[in-house]
């Protein structure tokens, strides 16, 4: 049952980040800068949150976020904002498996969810701001 509510939680938490920004978007925050901090930090909150409301393993959740993101980069929703296909979709699998397993190391290693949260948001940010460098 741990993997299938490990799966429901990546999932909620992914359609949960997409909803968020969206409606930023729809709300006017299109500066590329407020959207990397904003959406990079809600999606670190929700994969972290949802992890511990649900009981389930912080790397799983962020595993199964990058995967779902994957599925968006290949059905080509993406392609409007001149991006998709497989190598977005791969990014996407090994960028969120990273920064869960960087989440779960700085939490087993602290103990302080706060600190798993902080960390997996700063690796987000970093990959981020590499990506769009190498873009």
């Amino acid at each position: 049952m741990n993997i299938l509510q490990t799966v429901l939680a990546g999932i909620l938490a992914a359609v949960a980040a997409w909803g968020i920004n969206y409606a930023l978007l729809e709300m006017g925050f299109r500066k590329r800068a407020l959207l990397i901090y904003i959406g990079t930090l809600g999606e670190e909150i929700l994969k972290t949150g949802m992890s511990f409301l649900m009981g389930v393993p912080l790397a799983g959740v962020h595993a199964v976020f990058g995967i779902v993101e994957a599925g968006w980069e290949l059905s080509g929703a993406s392609r409007g904002r001149g991006r998709g296909g497989l190598r977005p979709a791969l990014a996407a699998v090994a960028g969120h498996t990273l920064f869960g397993l960087l989440a779960s190391l700085a939490l087993v290693r602290s103990g302080r969810a706060d600190l798993a949260l902080v960390i997996g948001f700063l690796a987000h940010l970093v990959w981020n701001r590499l990506v769009l460098y190498l873009h």
